[in-house]
């Protein structure tokens, strides 16, 4: 066995005893275990100061002291992903039960022409969110801070498809972002709702 291949034995041998030492101190250190799926972890940044008028002329601001919240951007004319998205939040909010109660469920939108009163209305009643998700309308003049403020992406005009950003925001009862699912992916209900759960403290 020439010395080349001596050195590249050993070199793979120390290698492998790396990521094993790795591992065995990750489980000794007893770290956190990996999020839900699709979760990603923030690191408890603020949340923007969000305010706006929902879709029946009230108004909204968020966050609230002491009040977690979850936050979306959606389209009412979105054929895809803010159907699922809808539906997913519907659920999770289901699966709480009164804990629903505890935590604001706020949508912007990334649509101003399209999204107004009454076609937001229609896309919260199919989806059972209506008194259950508030739903930020408005001129572009009006929402473009609010999207530069979350570094969203709007709906492209007459894109038929859903070009925007699609996550859900998770916001603690302190005013901070501690987690955002992609949207772009399906969500478990089941993980939602545990997540909700954990930041209302039931």
């Amino acid at each position: 066995m020439n010395r080349r291949v001596l050195v590249l034995i050993a070199m793979l041998t120390a290698g492998a005893a790396g990521v094993l030492a790795v591992v065995v101190g990750i489980s000794a250190s007893g770290g956190d275990p990996p999020g839900p799926p699709g979760l990603t972890q923030l690191p408890a940044v603020g949340t923007p100061v969000t305010a706006g008028t929902n879709y029946d002329g009230a108004e909204v601001s968020f966050p609230r002291d002491g009040r977690p919240a979850l936050v979306t951007f959606l389209f009412a004319a979105c054929p895809d992903i803010c159907p699922r998205t809808a539906r997913e939040i519907a659920q999770a909010l289901d699966e709480v039960g009164d804990a629903a109660g505890d935590i604001d469920v706020v949508a912007v939108s990334v649509d101003p022409r399209g999204d107004t009163p009454a076609a937001v209305r229609a896309f919260l009643e199919r989806h059972d969110l209506v008194g259950r998700m508030d739903y930020i309308v408005g001129t572009r003049a009006e929402l473009v801070p609010l999207w530069k403020a979350w570094q969203v992406a709007a709906q492209p005009p007459g894109k038929a498809v859903s070009a925007h950003s699609a996550r859900i925001v998770l916001i603690d009862d302190e005013g901070r972002q501690v987690g955002a699912y992609s949207a772009g992916i399906p969500i478990s209900v089941g993980d939602l709702s545990a997540q909700i759960l954990q930041l209302t403290g039931d």
